[in-house]
């Protein structure tokens, strides 16, 4: 058996033996549920149609392939009837691993795994795709040395490279497509779970901007690039390919020509490598601009009130841009740069092979000359496309990175617990805090603001209001009371079980003075409530500034007070044992502040809630059942 036989069929075995391996995987996924039926595409059809054409296409180019290394007196079915074993096997065999790699490719997208990361399909796509591409080259090349029938009879191959790059191509596409937004997808959800799971008081130190910039700009800069990376892979392959095809050619030429390529790659990466740091400067001014947005869109009344503040405002806003801009502007201008410089070196190198080939290799020959040329040219776009696109290579690493290292950090501030379950139904509810203490920024600072000792119990059916000065501690007392603080010293029970931060949200619903209104009520089963809403909507005097439709509301663009009072809606609707409205009136008008202390909150308190109220209204304070008065931290 000739030797290229021999490693031509192993080669093809063990194509064979993966692909078969895999399909049996896929199969025992499917049969334990890992993998799941996905619905069919709307050209479902079509694809079958396809898929059929090229396998025919591959069938007859394998049958007519063994014509090409005949005399051209001989037919293809000569040629075969007079065949070795070896050479029958090596067909077959080639033309059962493209099944078998076609029913495994449509296995896998058919039943697909979540999470699922098919590196090694992805792998060979860009192979069939990058090889189809090349082989057009191949193909083109040797016909324009023949004439007639000869050069006719290499028309077919030339479609099936062009059908193997297209088809390669789609495939590799779509499934790198969803594999790269599925990658981004989860990590989004792993950002945002990691969020929703850490505490309160260690988010609300996060850096302004820094959420909404991985949130945002970071995974879309990864999604992007999921294009760009299809084609570096065929581009590569076919790139190898010119290479080698080059080697078999001429072999002193080849590694000539070797050497430029891999100068001009060489100093390209080095000058990307300078222009890393830069950009990664620029993701850093990302978080200041996002926090700048931040300002401009929440301080917009203050900016818009006050020109000198606004004209300020613009001046950092415009240094960060001009920063920005600046830094962009260094980093793509080394990397134009350095693309100049690349042209130039393939321009160099085919001038070199067109004048000084002839001098340093006397015995190449004219139609070697005109080979090396032509794939050169060829080679040029894929590989100067593939330097082009190092740089958003760079900036999608800085951005993966980003994003790992954001997971990292939040994951690093879990704090959440499964809450411990406490009956309220028979003794009803009381919320105690024993040495309870706060401090913010710790207490070796000597400075620090600290809240506590606090020693307090609510119970179930009191209304009580907590007043003091403006830093008396009444907001931290607050936050310590539903849970957003986990004490410093001291603890925190509900009727005698201990509770940390984020574990008493359960039994409490709250009314901030700068409460944030979402336009859907989450955590709220509204077609079982949808009567109980109308009524409440009534009852606030919102039935004619709202509707509530599907848990959502038309519009929350509404007064201040107004969208307290559809936050007041919310709260009723919570139903939760412990309501806490911090300075709930102040935005209210007289008559409706006056129905709010001697009606709304004598109703709650006879339902058995335990309602507290933040409050400086004083004319109000008989309404109270305990009056908690708070001075520098303390309860007076």
């Amino acid at each position: 058996m000739p030797n290229a036989a021999a490693v031509g069929l192993i080669a093809i075995g063990i194509g064979l033996a993966g692909c078969l391996a895999g399909i049996a995987s896929a199969c025992a996924g499917i049969r334990s549920g890992k993998r799941l039926l996905q619905q069919p595409g709307p050209r479902s059809g079509k694809s079958l149609l396809l898929a059929a054409g090229i396998y025919g296409w591959l069938g007859y180019c394998i049958y007519g392939a063994g014509q090409l290394f005949s005399p051209p007196e001989v037919s293809a079915a000569e040629y075969w009837r007079d065949a070795s074993f070896a050479e029958i096997a090596l067909a077959g065999m080639a033309f059962a691993l493209a099944l078998l790699f076609g029913a495994y490719v449509a296995l896998t997208s058919r039943y697909s795994r979540k999470g699922e990361r098919p590196y090694v399909t992805l792998l060979l796509l860009s192979v069939i795709s990058g090889f189809g591409n090349a082989s057009m080259i191949f193909v083109v090349n040797a016909a324009i040395a023949l004439t007639g029938s000869a050069r006719l009879a290499l028309l077919p191959y030339f479609v099936l490279g062009m059908l193997l790059f297209v088809c390669g191509q789609r495939l590799l596409r779509f499934r790198l497509i969803r594999m790269t937004n599925g990658m981004v997808y989860d990590k989004r959800m792993e950002i945002l779970d990691a969020i929703l799971g850490a505490p309160y008081e260690k988010v609300e130190r996060l850096e302004r901007g820094k959420i909404e910039t991985s949130l945002n700009n970071d995974t879309e800069i990864v999604s992007a690039f999921a294009n760009r990376l299809v084609s570096i892979g065929t581009w590569t392959v076919t790139i190898i390919a010119g290479f080698v095809y080059l080697a078999l050619l001429h072999g002193p030429g080849f590694l000539l020509s070797l050497a430029v390529v891999a100068a001009a790659s060489g100093a390209f990466y080095a000058i990307l490598r300078s222009a890393d740091k830069l950009w990664e400067q620029t993701r850093d001014i990302q978080n200041v601009f996002f926090k700048l947005i931040h300002d401009l869109i929440y301080g917009f009344k203050e900016l818009y009130l006050h020109r000198g503040k606004a004209r300020d405002f613009r001046e950092e806003m415009g240094n960060r841009c001009a920063s920005y801009r600046d830094k962009r502007m260094k980093a793509e201008g080394k990397v134009a740069a350095v693309i100049v410089v690349g042209d130039l070196l393939f321009a160099a190198v085919i001038g070199s092979v067109v004048f000084a080939f002839p001098l340093l290799f006397a015995g190449i020959g004219t139609d070697e000359l005109r080979s090396f040329v032509f794939v050169f040219l060829y080679m040029a776009g894929p590989l100067t496309s593939i330097l082009n696109s190092l740089p958003e290579l760079f900036q999608a690493r800085i951005s993966w990175r980003r994003l790992k290292r954001m997971s990292e950090e939040l994951a690093a501030l879990r704090g959440r617990r499964t809450a411990p379950e406490i009956s309220l139904e028979e003794t009803g509810l009381a919320l105690r805090l024993e040495n309870a203490v706060y401090a913010y920024g710790g207490h070796e600072e000597e400075q620090a603001f600290a809240v506590g000792p606090i020693d307090l119990e609510l119970r179930s059916g009191e209304l009580i209001f907590i007043v003091g000065g403006n830093g008396s501690g009444k907001s931290t007392l607050a936050k310590l009371i539903t849970g957003l603080y986990e004490p410093k010293d001291g603890t925190v029970t509900l009727n005698g079980k201990r509770l940390h931060a984020g574990d008493i949200g359960d039994y409490v619903s709250t009314i901030f003075s700068d409460a944030y209104l979402f336009d859907r009520l989450y955590g709220i089963d509204f077609a079982a409530k949808e009567r109980e809403a109308q009524t409440y909507l009534a009852l606030l005097g919102l039935q004619d500034k709202v509707s509530i439709q599907d848990g959502r509301f038309s519009t929350t663009r509404l007064s201040t007070g107004q969208r307290k009072r559809l936050a007041l809606l919310v709260s009723y609707l919570d139903d939760k044992p412990i309501c806490l409205f911090d300075e709930w009136a102040a935005d209210q008008d007289p008559e409706y502040r006056e129905f709010f202390y001697t009606s709304l909150l004598p109703d709650l308190r006879s339902r058995g809630k335990c309602v507290i109220v933040i409050t400086h209204d004083d004319r109000y304070f008989g309404m109270a059942d305990r009056l908690i008065k708070l001075e520098m931290g303390k309860i007076a």
